[in-house]
């Protein structure tokens, strides 16, 4: 994946995005797992839930969320 890219509704990968991310959200709410949007924003909580929702939706892309640096989380 290339780390740098900016991605907009214009971009030919965005609506894979959007629905890989609607399906980890899914996956997560089955699992009992919660999501960043179910916690106050910018709460230490927040922080945790977003990396860790962060590495499920680089896992589901086909990354490898063990190569992720905290300043990509």
């Amino acid at each position: 994946m290339d780390r740098n890219r900016r991605m907009g509704p214009n971009d030919p990968l965005f609506n894979e995005v959007a629905a890989v991310t609607s399906t980890v959200r899914a996956l997560r709410r089955a699992q009992g797992k919660l999501n960043p949007e179910d916690v106050a924003f910018g709460s230490p909580e927040w922080d945790a839930i977003a990396a860790d929702f962060t590495r499920d939706v680089y896992r589901a892309m086909g990354g490898d969320p063990d190569a992720l640096t905290p300043l990509d989380l």
